[in-house]
């Protein structure tokens, strides 16, 4: 009688290794992939934001939308958010989809303001008008560089320095100023020693839920074992966007420290 050949444990074992070296050579690829489309979308975010705020002060004279309340730079006031979202934008664009810790669909996140210390956070009745909506904020994944009414108690540092902008008067060159950029934050200044991803905020004292960096390198580490930034995505005043690399960032606002 014919016997039919069947696969040898050796052969099995061949084709499992060769199958585990293909998926280790192919998911950092889809990683990579992954974080470079999280990327686009995250600039697109930005540029969205950027081109909205821009229309707005050709509507308003060259004044920018400033917040009522509020003092971290990725504060925003629900009337400015109405504003953007108005102009085609939506609730997701206010957040990177590379930080999967905050998100529009979180109370504690896009009505900061309004249900800060309740535990669960709940989602509450926003309130109706323009003055009491410019008063509360929301909480995004993305750094403002706009002033508040009342002014901020503290300056970026860096060369070249910029004041927080109030009016377009306080812009000298729209294609090179920054007004909404990717979170990029550290414990400290020093980034070989700095955490990226553990910074406590206003959401840590209140949840115990650690700030982070949008974009962060999946292997690259510094001297302290933490995960090092790849950048961030720029919106200047003139409505463009670009991406930055973290060793082309500066320090600016510390304490925590704040990148752009």
């Amino acid at each position: 009688m014919k016997r039919e050949r069947a696969f040898t444990l050796i052969e099995l074992l061949v084709v499992i290794a060769v199958i585990g070296m293909l998926l280790a050579v192919l998911i950092p690829s889809l990683q990579l992939a992954k974080e470079a489309a999280r990327r686009i979308v995250c600039r697109n975010n930005v540029r969205q934001v950027a081109l909205s705020i821009k229309i707005y002060t050709e509507e308003n004279d060259g004044k920018f939308p400033l917040n009522g309340a509020g003092n971290w730079l990725w504060d925003v006031a629900y009337s400015t958010t109405d504003y953007i979202i108005e102009m085609g934008g939506d609730r997701d664009t206010f957040y990177c989809p590379s930080d999967p810790t905050k998100s529009a669909d979180k109370p504690e996140n896009w009505q900061y303001s309004q249900v800060y210390g309740t535990n669960p956070p709940r989602w509450m009745p926003e309130p109706k008008g323009y003055d009491a909506r410019r008063l509360e904020f929301r909480v995004t994944g993305y750094f403002w560089m706009m002033d508040t009414e009342g002014g901020r108690n503290y300056q970026p540092q860096g060369t070249p320095e910029r004041p927080w902008i109030r009016t377009m008067n306080d812009v000298r060159n729209a294609g090179e100023w920054e007004l909404v950029t990717d979170a990029t934050l550290s414990t400290i200044s020093n980034p070989d020693l700095a955490s990226f991803t553990e910074i406590e905020g206003g959401l840590y004292s209140w949840l115990g839920t650690y700030d982070r960096t949008n974009h962060l390198h999946r292997s690259r580490r510094n001297q302290a074992g933490h995960r090092l930034p790849l950048g961030g995505n720029i919106a200047f005043v003139d409505g463009h966007a670009e991406w930055r690399k973290f060793d082309q960032m500066q320090m600016r606002v510390s304490p925590p420290s704040h990148w752009w």
